[in-house]
């Protein structure tokens, strides 16, 4: 269990739910007007974050109090740094944009009186000496997924599809085809060149960083022991199959993007990206297989 905020020093006590929140803030804000994945990446992690501070409160008012602080400033401190920057938001900001704070104000209040309540929760059921975690239940599958999860994530980043011409003024290469544009629904119209999953889809790449969460989450579910009426690993099987099947039908079974594509082929990027979805997939199925199906007796579901 880690130290309650009260037992640790003043200083501690006054810095950690004021100075973390307004930092990780101030950070956010700066990414916020330099790129929209880093940013939501940072904003998701705010998420852990305000449970954990929670989870040094014994009770639910006590962590909703540290959330009321921690996700104020989390807030304020994004929009004081972006302003302070000068650089337009790369995300979409609500309008007008002070609601941002009530928005992570609400979330930090709630995350934190979540953690508080489970904290107290432990130590009402008497499992304070327990481990929260037991990192030694993990197997070597759950690294065959995270694997996957990373070569996944960074194929997004890698070009998809690319056009038979890099450019037409002059013609490059000699003898390309100039009908050949990418009319994809984030790319710009009649473009040339190469197109990451970023660039090319609308909802996908978002799907698929989605996706990149199960093995992480079956993980959590591992290390800390919880009951599940399926056996570990079958949802995460489920999901790599189901990105598996996205990335097929985008590019291979229904051709490829742009309302009439010409001449637009397959680049490295989606290939690296298959691969990974392969792997989350072999990951489940592996930590699965691990876990025999005990038989019911008939006529019971």
């Amino acid at each position: 269990m880690p130290e309650l905020l009260r037992q640790r020093p003043l200083a501690a006590q006054v810095l950690m739910p004021t100075l973390v929140p307004a930092a990780f803030g101030a950070i956010c804000g700066w990414l916020l007007g330099v790129n929209e994945l880093a940013y939501t990446i940072l904003t998701i992690l705010a998420i852990a974050g305000g449970y954990a501070a929670g989870f040094e409160h014994n009770g639910w008012k006590e962590g909703a109090i540290r959330g009321l602080v921690g996700g104020a400033l989390f807030g304020a401190f994004i929009l004081i740094v972006n302003e302070a920057t000068g650089k337009d938001p790369k995300a979409d900001l609500p309008d007008p944009h002070i609601v941002l704070v009530v928005l992570t104000t609400a979330f930090g209040v709630g995350l934190g009186a979540l953690g508080g309540r489970r904290r107290a929760a432990i130590i009402e059921a008497g499992d304070e000496d327990r481990p929260l975690v037991d990192f030694g239940k993990l197997h070597w599958s759950e690294g065959v997924g995270f694997a996957g999860s990373a070569v996944l994530f960074a194929s997004l980043f890698l070009p998809w599809f690319s056009t038979s011409c890099d450019h037409i003024n002059p013609l490059s290469p000699a003898g390309c085809n100039p009908n050949s544009v990418l009319t994809a629904n984030k790319g710009e119209s009649g473009a040339y060149g190469q197109f990451s999953a970023f660039q090319t889809f609308r909802l996908l790449d978002i799907l698929l960083i989605l996706a990149c969460l199960a093995p992480f989450i079956l993980a959590y579910i591992i290390v800390r022991s919880h009951e599940l009426t399926w056996r570990p690993g079958e949802v995460t099987m489920i999901v790599g199959m189901v990105a598996v099947a996205l990335i097929l039908l985008n590019g291979v079974i229904l051709g490829k993007p742009g309302s009439e594509p010409v001449d637009i082929s397959l680049d490295y990027g989606w290939f690296v990206g298959l691969l990974g979805a392969i792997m989350i997939m072999v990951g489940g199925t592996l930590r699965q297989a691990l876990t025999g199906r005990t038989r019911k007796p008939p006529g019971v579901l």
